[in-house]
């Protein structure tokens, strides 16, 4: 009669151990690119999402709205507000959560709100507006014609 056991040894569990562990290694950092990419897209998608708002908004009711930081600075990764600016003092329509990430969001020298006319283009600046976001490897930008057209990753040209 055979009394050996059944099972692994050390050395294959070790094995198995050290192949799972390389891996992961290389798993983890293309998770955690995959995460930041994913954050990246969200977060320029909402800030296009608010400054179509704005567009929108001046079109639709015929005035000028402004999209800027909510504080007194010029924070663009902070909280932003879209504001109807035909009335004084101006009323907020929407506001923008601030950006979580940690990212740096630099706008084109000079711009510190972005106003829509009632047509739908820019009324200030008078160039157009380039929002570059960067966090870590991930960099987009965001383009805002004197048109109005709000392009991600094109150019006004």
């Amino acid at each position: 009669m055979d009394h050996r056991t059944k099972g692994f040894t050390l050395i294959e569990l070790l094995v198995a151990l050290a192949v799972f562990l390389i891996l992961i290694t290389m798993a983890v950092p293309a998770f955690t690119r995959s995460v930041q990419s994913t954050k990246a897209d969200t977060e320029m998608g909402d800030l296009q999402r608010a400054l179509n708002f704005a567009r929108l908004e001046a079109i639709g009711r015929g005035i000028t709205t402004r999209l800027r930081p909510t504080e007194t600075g010029k924070v663009w990764t902070g909280e932003l507000a879209v504001y109807d600016t035909s009335v004084n003092p101006p009323i907020v329509l929407r506001v923008v959560p601030a950006m979580s990430s940690g990212a740096t969001l630099t706008l084109t020298s000079g711009v510190a709100p972005i106003d829509f006319n009632n047509l739908g283009g820019l009324s200030a600046a008078s160039t157009p507006v380039v929002i570059s976001y960067v966090w870590g490897a991930q960099s987009r930008t965001l383009n805002v014609c004197l048109n109005g057209r709000i392009l991600l990753g094109g150019s006004c040209g």
